[in-house]
């Protein structure tokens, strides 16, 4: 095919874009990347003894899931550490016993997985307060501390703000979160070692594992080129132009936006010529942009090894009042820690919210401090040195993506919009498509995630072969 098609972005969107795009006879195909590396939120990185995940990490899931279904006859899964020996602690240092832990995270889960939950018409926070509070009132559950009980409560909040990187659940509706399709099996699948950055070579045929011809991307990439403007005002014989901070200029009768949304909402006002439709404005400034980062740290001896692989942290809320007063209350952004997979020796923290984003401001000698204040309050029992080294995201503030992961929120509620108005292409007066929108925050019921990201990738690129196809249909 002749077509000039120009994708922006090499996540997994667009290298998704990319490769179904070549499998279906597409050559003339440009990708503009604004870093110097292909995989967006997907960045493994040499550390310790072998690779971590900075960005998406697991693979969420097993029926319906491209990624599952394209690495696991290789065998290239198993079940992460992070789906075991997961134990709740509180800030005294006092373990929960596991069967008391255990009980309240299902009691918890069960209210967000109802159908009660989905058709409620208020926010996540006061469905989940107001229900939990009342179950744990119930004669069978009068056994549980009810400090205990607020502490959890607390820390379930924080769970959620991680695992859909919002600041608050009375931001979003349940109803808007209940949207996600979640894909049944193992949440927490991993590679083995090698790292999340697998599935872009699965993508491109070029894996180890894969016995199959690789598909020619390397030519195709222009790294180091930050996007400035679109301007898709196509007419039947104009091409879309998309002008780079270099000056350089690309011609093109196809565009394919995968950029992430933070970078979407900062840029909104100049990024298009002319500006979107109010429809698109809309979902770009409504739907939330999150951020979890991570906190990676090599120790020479791991005092963990004897407790588990997850460490939930449980606040009391004097303690907690006394911590925002301090140097370290960005801290509250620690949720929880955990064991990375084939590396005994790393311990990570997710960094969540706002307190999240703070630290990114903050330098490695202030967040090792700080993260040796909360490690040696909850861990009390335990004699923790200072690691030997760290690594660290930082995601928001990062030009190129500010930000993670998108979730629903009040706002694009309130607005009537949402990832379906994000994800509609816009066309020219024949009704061609000219520019085209894919990304994790397209998608309605994969948000936040890579199957998510390479479907709305694969999703435009079917959407310009089924044009063309259409064309030569008609000529015939």
């Amino acid at each position: 095919m002749s077509a000039k098609i120009v994708i922006i972005g090499a996540g997994a969107a667009g290298i998704a874009a990319a490769t179904r795009l070549y499998e279906k006879g597409f050559r003339n195909v440009q990708i503009l990347e604004a870093t110097d590396r292909i995989g967006g939120r997907v960045a493994t990185v040499t550390f310790g003894e072998n690779v971590v995940d900075l960005g998406a990490q697991w693979c969420h899931g097993e029926k319906n899931n491209v990624v599952h279904e394209l690495a696991a006859p290789l065998g290239l899964l198993e079940s992460s550490v992070v789906g075991r020996e997961n134990m709740f602690i509180r800030d005294n240092g006092d373990v929960v016993p596991k069967k008391i832990s255990d009980r309240l995270m299902v009691i918890a889960e069960a209210l967000v997985e109802s159908d009660e939950f989905a058709s409620y018409d208020g926010t996540v926070g006061d469905f989940v307060t107001e229900r939990f509070i009342k179950v744990m009132q119930e004669e069978k559950n009068l056994d549980i501390d009810r400090e205990l009980v607020q502490q959890f409560l607390l820390c379930y909040h924080n769970y959620q703000r991680g695992y859909n990187a919002f600041d608050s659940w009375y931001n979003v509706t349940a109803s808007g979160l209940a949207a996600y399709n979640e894909c049944e099996g193992d949440q927490s699948l991993t590679w083995k070692g090698k790292g999340s950055k697998s599935i872009l070579d699965l993508l491109m045929k070029n894996h180890p594992a894969q016995n199959a011809e690789p598909i020619p991307l390397d030519d195709k990439i222009v790294f180091n080129e930050f996007v400035t403007n679109i301007n898709w005002n196509k007419g039947p014989d104009n091409p879309l132009t998309v002008s780079c901070v270099d000056g350089t200029k690309y011609d093109a009768n196809h565009v394919i936006l995968t950029i992430s949304l933070g970078v979407l909402k900062e840029n909104i006002t100049t990024l298009f010529t002319p500006q979107l439709p109010i429809m698109k404005q809309n979902a770009i400034q409504g739907i939330y942009f999150g951020a979890v980062n991570k906190i990676i740290m090599e120790f020479e001896t791991p005092f963990w090894i004897d407790m588990g692989n997850t460490f939930s942290l449980l606040w009391d809320a004097e303690e907690l009042e006394k911590l925002r007063g301090t140097k370290y209350a960005w801290t509250e952004g620690i949720s929880t820690f955990y064991k990375e997979d084939r590396q005994p020796k790393l311990l990570g923290a997710w960094m969540i919210g706002k307190e999240g984003r703070q630290s990114e401001l903050l330098d490695d000698k202030e967040v090792i401090a700080g993260i040796m204040f909360i490690l040696r309050k909850f861990f009390k029992s335990k004699d923790i040195e200072e690691p030997i080294s760290i690594l660290r995201s930082k995601w928001s503030t990062d030009r190129n993506f500010r930000g993670t992961y998108s979730s629903p929120s009040l706002a694009s509620d309130q607005l009537g919009t949402g990832p379906d108005d994000l994800a509609h292409p816009l066309t020219d007066c024949l009704g061609t498509p000219a520019l085209l929108f894919a990304g994790e925050a397209t998608n309605k019921g994969r948000y936040g995630t890579v199957n998510g990201a390479i479907e709305t990738g694969w999703r435009e690129a079917d959407r310009i072969a089924e044009f063309y196809g259409k064309q030569k249909a008609a000529v015939e």
